[in-house]
């Protein structure tokens, strides 16, 4: 089926992405994004401050500046460390390692981003029926996404929704003083 192939073909481009890469890099520019988003969301009200006290800048889209400010630096620092340590098992002659293990964790990145993706059809294959259901079955592909689905989805769901509601309420809107 088209879907298995185009599956083989995403995760073909994972394998030599995180072999090129290695694990370092790979980990590093996954987490970057988690990481990133949690630094911003924890530190964006300390950089909104400085930003309000040393510049004196009230607008109204301070805190999302701040937000993507304290991104970007978490962003940075988390890759600046995954390429010291991509340096590190180069000098200890384990660069093998590295690019085998890379690949190994791209793949499982990927397959986790195709079962996003067939969660979010699957939302819309229900409602407008896209794809007939039997077709679906057919593929190999898909049944390895309804195991997936089934045993993490629920729970990986969970941990950011809590993730964003216990930390959305860090970033305050600065009210303008009255005169």
């Amino acid at each position: 089926m088209i879907l298995d192939i185009l599956v083989l073909i995403v995760l073909s481009y994972g394998i030599y992405k995180g072999a090129s890469d290695g694990l370092f890099v790979s980990v590093a520019s996954f987490l970057s994004l988690l990481i990133g988003t949690i630094g911003a969301l924890k530190f964006s009200n300390v950089i909104k401050g400085f930003l309000y006290e040393t510049v004196g800048w009230d607008s109204k889209f301070l805190p999302v500046l701040s937000f993507v400010i304290a991104f970007l630096i978490t962003v940075f620092l988390v890759r600046l460390v995954a390429q010291f340590m991509t340096k590190v098992f180069q000098a200890v002659f384990l660069g093998f390692f590295n690019r085998l293990t890379g690949a190994v964790f791209y793949i499982l990145i990927v397959a986790l981003v195709i079962c996003l993706i067939l969660s979010l059809f699957d939302q819309i294959n229900v409602n407008y029926f896209l794809i007939d259901q039997d077709t679906l079955m057919r593929s190999y592909s898909y049944r390895y996404y309804l195991i997936v689905s089934e045993s993490v989805f629920p729970d990986f769901f969970k941990l950011i929704q809590d993730l964003f509601a216990k930390s959305a309420e860090l970033i305050e809107i600065p009210q303008a003083e009255a005169v």
